[in-house]
């Protein structure tokens, strides 16, 4: 009888971990738990979907290269740009597609946007901020992330898990967010995550609040002689902080996204740090091109005041600049405006 030899080995030991490979794949053993906290999603997707290619290998070893001004730098500490994109669609046929919902208008969606909305297969997954107009239009699935301040990275973590359980089951996941999704929207840290699931999403750019909800509201952000710039600002940064403000410039537009919460403050920092005039316009559009679209309109003096008044919620934006009064006529107060400079709430509806 010939001895066994070391290959006989090596391939005898193979064909029994094949076996119970297979095994565990037939009676559902493997990668088949229930993912029961968002801590476990990578875990789970790095086994089910492996980021290394099959035949390649994984090493430990440390790395430098050489770059052409000749400095040398640690490949494994350095960022790396990716390789490349995961696939678009899961091998279970899963999928995500982000979508803009524009300012609130059913009529400012694209074709695009509408067609994926009234398709009753889709699982949306949508921001607390889109507008119960829209909402209506959505024939499926949807569920609803209650991101208020100061809970956003609660409610991001819930939102992940959801489009993560759409995705397992092999369906259209559809990531709906107000505006545009890039535009403060935290779009692009989206996508990172999604390519940490194994998929690449599809994008649908939505119609952005910062220019249509002013227009909506009779103010233009741009006028020949008046303005000549555009700045666009958040009022939350990351971890809720105040982003730096850039300085006063008669002929500059700011436009503010998300900041109706801190409103006061913003308008002491305009003051006291960016040295803006306290009787430098400001105007407030909010829930642009719904049927209650309010427009409020003040001076960086008074309009923390004016928004108080007349209880002035999110979504809104906001407008800073000389621009905010050029188009209005005391018609669009729906009184006579006997002062200096027009204030108050707007009758009139742009869109109308």
């Amino acid at each position: 009888m010939p001895r066994p030899t070391m290959v006989n080995v090596i391939s005898f030991t193979a064909t029994l971990l094949l076996l119970s490979s297979v095994g565990a794949f037939l009676t559902g053993s493997s990668n088949c738990r229930r993912i029961t906290s968002t801590s476990s999603l990578h875990a789970f997707m790095d086994e089910t979907y492996p980021r290394t290619p099959k035949g390649s290998t994984t090493s430990t070893t440390t790395k430098t290269t050489t770059t052409p001004n000749n400095k040398i730098y640690n490949k494994e500490a350095a960022k790396q740009i990716p390789k490349s994109k995961p696939s678009k669609t899961l091998p279970n046929g899963g999928r995500i597609t982000l979508v803009g919902a524009g300012p609130g208008d059913p009529n400012l969606l694209t074709v695009a946007a509408y067609k994926i909305l009234t398709d009753p297969s889709n699982l949306i997954i949508v921001d607390r901020l889109v507008s119960k107009e829209i909402l209506e239009l959505i024939e499926g699935e949807y569920k609803v992330a209650n991101k208020v301040p100061g809970c956003q990275g609660v409610a991001q973590d819930e939102i992940f898990e959801w489009c993560f359980e759409g995705l397992r089951a092999g369906k259209h996941v559809v990531r709906l967010k107000i505006g545009d999704p890039f535009v403060f929207g935290r779009g692009g840290e989206e996508v990172l995550h999604f390519r940490e699931f194994g998929v690449e999403p599809s994008v649908i750019p939505g119609v952005s609040a910062a220019f249509s909800a002013p227009l909506l509201g009779s103010i233009p952000v741009t006028h020949r002689g008046i303005s000549n710039q555009v700045v666009m600002c958040t009022g939350y940064g990351k971890d809720n902080t105040s982003p730096d403000l850039i300085q006063y410039h008669k002929e500059q537009t700011v436009v503010f996204l998300m900041a109706v919460g801190r409103l006061r403050t913003l308008c002491e920092n305009l003051v006291e740090k960016a040295k803006y005039p306290i009787d430098t316009p400001v105007g407030i559009v909010e829930r642009a091109g719904c049927p209650d679209q309010r427009t409020v309109v003040g001076t960086i003096e008074t309009i923390a005041d004016l928004a108080e008044e007349f209880d002035v919620r999110p979504p809104s934006t906001i407008v800073v600049g000389e621009v905010v009064t050029v188009l209005l006529t005391e018609e669009d107060f729906g009184r006579e405006v006997d002062c200096v400079r027009q204030q108050g709430l707007v009758q009139k509806v742009a869109s109308e």
